[in-house]
């Protein structure tokens, strides 16, 4: 999750504009101009939350500044992370990057990776091609007989010519150029029909300025349907702004509790003067749902687990129901520190954040209350999809359903991401 603070930053930038070119009155030729790995250790030594147990590099030992970064952190810190400044701004406002507008996973036991999700502005989601489709060929090459980094290293390229497959065996191929596009962060927001209640179906990718609009949007119309239950997909929301996530709490429990705290974060020991309390929003589109659904997956991060563990001492755990596999487990967020004279934007963990009764260590993430397996192999708001099916079940009958007894493979394929590869999360 990502704290910007505008005044803060400003102060930041200025400080570091200042110290990055300091000259002394008295002589012209005393001049220190600050290297960008100085502005790095500076950043981290006040505000990282670690900073006491910071090692002392050598930064004349290191070529690549993204090893010299990576260097810096703690064990536990999977993380903080360094980046392009223009183009991470451009991601946080708008959800904008360079792609096909999709993303993949395997099956576990399985060589063929399937479409996870396809955002609205890909040429993919224009063909048909959804959710739970196969990729088979890349470039004429069979992907199960590819490695993930041979696979993500086709799909790096500008042109790529691509074969998809769906459920019945049909296949369509489709030559594709990368392009510019925004994600939407509402993938599906829907209305499940033929249930003994009306079932909210919200499918919420990320937590980024644009989502305010979209969250906006989908509880309007579930205020227009009439809507009883809320199935919150957060499967792969690996989180963003804490502005977004208060709004999204705002929406899901109607204002009730406005002006109540929301969250808590606390800082460094040398910080611990702007740790603070954040009170819940007030939001002109809140609905109230007096319980809610969520499916999970270890993709479910930061600010989706500060959702889910800020709102349970207001609606009660029992009213939380967790289906799916237990969350990423990170309960602590970063600051996003602008060095503009090197286009470089400094992400590294800042604080802690808790309930307002002060809880939230999560490292090992949130356990659910019905374990089972991401189903990738249906669309999204498929009724026999076994997450989305979970819960329609116990809305409808008040209990889980059987978990059906399957052999474990141990053999789980995944495409591992990091920094703003990871939060982006798409090809």
């Amino acid at each position: 999750m990502f704290k910007f603070n505008k005044t803060w930053l400003f102060v930041l930038i200025l400080l570091f504009t200042f110290t990055a070119c300091n000259k002394d009155d008295n002589n012209d030729d005393k001049k220190s101009n600050k290297t960008i790995v100085e502005v790095i250790d500076d950043i981290m030594g006040e505000w990282y939350l670690w900073n006491d147990e910071l090692p002392n590099l050598d930064a004349s030992n290191y070529t690549d500044l993204n090893k010299y970064f990576d260097d810096l952190l703690v064990s536990q810190d999977r993380w903080s992370f360094i980046a392009n400044l223009d183009v991470l701004l451009a991601y946080f406002a708008n959800g904008t990057y360079k792609g096909y507008g999709f993303d993949l996973k395997f099956e576990e036991g399985q060589n063929v990776p399937r479409i996870s999700l396809v955002y609205d502005e890909s040429d993919l989601y224009a063909e048909g091609i959804t959710r739970s489709w196969k990729l088979v060929e890349i470039n004429s090459q069979a992907t199960n007989e590819m490695s993930e980094d041979q696979i993500k290293e086709m799909l790096s390229n500008e042109q790529v010519d691509l074969v998809f497959e769906n459920n019945s065996g049909e296949q369509k191929t489709l030559s594709l150029s990368k392009k510019e596009m925004n994600q939407n962060t509402v993938i599906k927001r829907s209305m499940i029909p033929n249930q003994t209640k009306k079932v909210a179906y919200l499918v919420f990718d990320s937590f980024l300025d644009s989502s305010e609009a979209e969250l906006n949007e989908a509880f309007e119309y579930f205020k227009s349907e009439g809507a009883e239950e809320l199935v919150l997909d957060l499967r792969y929301n690996g989180g963003g702004s804490t502005d977004i996530a208060n709004q999204l709490a705002a929406l899901i429990t109607g204002n009730t509790h406005k002006g109540e705290v929301f969250s808590k974060y606390i800082f460094n020991e040398s910080k611990s003067s702007v740790n603070s309390s954040e009170p819940f929003s007030d939001q002109t589109s809140a609905y109230g749902f007096n319980r809610i659904f969520v499916i999970t997956t270890s993709g479910t991060a930061s600010a989706s687990e500060l959702v889910i563990n800020s709102l349970k001492p207001y609606m009660g755990e029992e009213n939380i129901v967790l289906i799916g596999t237990q969350t990423h487990g990170k309960p602590v967020g970063m600051r996003v520190f602008e060095v503009p004279e090197f286009n470089l934007a400094v992400l590294p963990i800042t604080f802690h954040v808790t309930d307002k009764d002060d809880q939230g260590y999560y490292f090992n993430g949130i356990n659910v209350d019905y374990e089972i397996e991401d189903d990738i192999t249906h669309d999204w708001g498929d009724v026999d999809e076994t997450n989305l099916k979970a819960a329609l079940n116990y809305i409808n009958n008040n209990t889980f359903p059987a978990v059906t007894a399957r052999a474990k493979t141990g053999h789980k394929r995944e495409f591992v991401r990091k920094g703003l590869d990871e939060l982006i999360s798409a090809f």
